[in-house]
């Protein structure tokens, strides 16, 4: 089986795709788009892998493909190709772990709200949290929503089900440590584990993810603009890029700057020690020349938290103490969510909001209307000491010095 795009004739931009399936050959023309070719090519490929696709129109369509026939093409042709490689692995493991034992075998278009529904109560009976169930619910709707735009089906019976349980997601908890917990913390890692003092004030200084903090080299750091920039990530064994795909820099507060310079300094000496002559490894955080593994750190940060005597909270939480302690400071969420990488400010702001100190609490103040400068007149009395009135619509302003009296006005 293949499909393919061509020019033909060659030189005159005009595509053609080329369809070999089954020992039969069939050419359609597209037009001089090469890109809405390849967009051809790629549907028509899917749907031979489907065997949705007859070569001769004539012949009777075949039995409708089960649900995992479609999600094994959903994944392989639009998660991999469309995600990051960590996206993929984890859609793969919840395919295969949870959806399709349960309805895999199902022709496409005859799974049913309550197949579905019944797959989302098992596995939050099983003791998982209402934002796994929503994630295994999007993984569980993307084969059907490819199905739709393909043609093999017509409704989606997992739209409207999370909400019909009351599934959904719960917004992650923000425990941030206070600048006390903080030092109690590094005092506890100088103690107790001081060869990973640097990453973590690294962590509390910058609030980087623990991902985007270990695969960082020597090349990343700029000791004379104090920043760091960031471009990659580091999970499940494989270097990639960050999480929005985008590269930023981070500052460094001038301690981060002095600790990592030391730390530089120490490199040097170890590797004119091993024989390696100025030759420093380039990973700045490493076990043996290895990066480091986010479940070793993770253990390593948990001992740390005991040892300093403070509540147990996720490595994550560095990053949320970067962030509040910023904002509380009175520093603007638009350079927090810069240094965090965040995609947008809402998102910074919907996590964060609620630390924002309230600076502008005295602005509806002016709205109000003008106040006279001068005290209200108070009453006069005459000689006896009883008050006089006196009208309110003119007041003449007495003259001094023998001077005209100067104006009336009326209030």
């Amino acid at each position: 089986m293949g499909v393919k795009v061509r020019e033909r004739p060659k030189g005159s931009g005009i595509y053609w795709v080329l369809i070999d399936h089954q020992g039969k050959r069939k050419a359609k023309k597209i037009g001089t788009d090469q890109k809405e070719a390849l967009r051809v090519a790629g549907k028509i490929s899917a749907k031979l892998t489907l065997e949705e696709f007859n070569i001769e129109t004539k012949k009777e369509s075949k039995a409708a493909s089960t649900y995992k026939e479609v999600a094994t093409v959903w994944l392989e042709t639009h998660v991999k190709t469309l995600n990051r490689p960590s996206t993929y692995e984890r859609y793969r493991g919840a395919l295969n772990k949870h959806i399709l034992p349960a309805m895999g075998n199902i022709p496409i278009d005859q799974v049913t709200r309550s197949d579905i529904k019944n797959l989302l109560i098992k596995h939050y009976g099983e003791g998982h949290p209402k934002s796994s169930v929503c994630t295994l619910k999007d993984i569980c709707n993307g084969p059907f929503v490819y199905a739709i735009d393909e043609g093999l089906i017509t409704a989606n019976p997992v739209v409207g089900v999370a909400k019909r349980l009351n599934m959904k997601r719960e917004k992650s908890k923000v425990e941030p440590l206070t600048h006390e917990e903080v030092q109690a913390f590094m005092e506890a890692c100088d103690k107790h584990y001081p060869e990973y003092s640097p990453f973590f004030l690294l962590l509390f200084r910058t609030g980087l993810r623990l991902g985007e903090a270990l695969p960082l080299e020597w090349g990343d750091v700029d000791f004379h603009g104090r920043f760091i920039v960031i471009s990659k990530s580091f999970r499940r064994h494989k270097v990639e890029n960050t999480k929005t795909d985008k590269t930023r820099r981070v500052d460094m507060s001038n301690q981060l700057v002095e600790v990592l310079q030391t730390l530089y300094t120490r490199r040097k000496k170890e590797a004119l020690e091993m024989g390696r002559g100025d030759q420093v490894i380039e990973i700045i955080f490493h076990r043996e020349g290895k990066m480091i593994e986010q479940n070793y750190i993770r253990r390593i940060y948990d001992r740390i938290l005991k040892k300093a005597g403070l509540r147990h909270i996720r490595v994550h939480n560095t990053r949320h103490t970067f962030s509040s302690l910023l904002l509380t400071d009175g520093v603007t969420p638009v350079y927090v969510k810069e240094q965090l990488g965040h995609s947008s400010i809402q998102m910074t702001v919907d996590i964060y909001g609620h630390l924002i100190p309230n600076s502008n609490r005295d602005a509806v103040n002016r709205l109000d209307f003008p106040q006279p400068s001068a005290t209200y007149p108070q009453p006069v009395q005459n000689e006896n000491g009883q008050d006089i009135e006196i009208s309110p619509a003119f007041i003449t302003l007495v003259p001094k010095r023998g001077l005209e009296p100067l104006q009336e006005y009326s209030y």
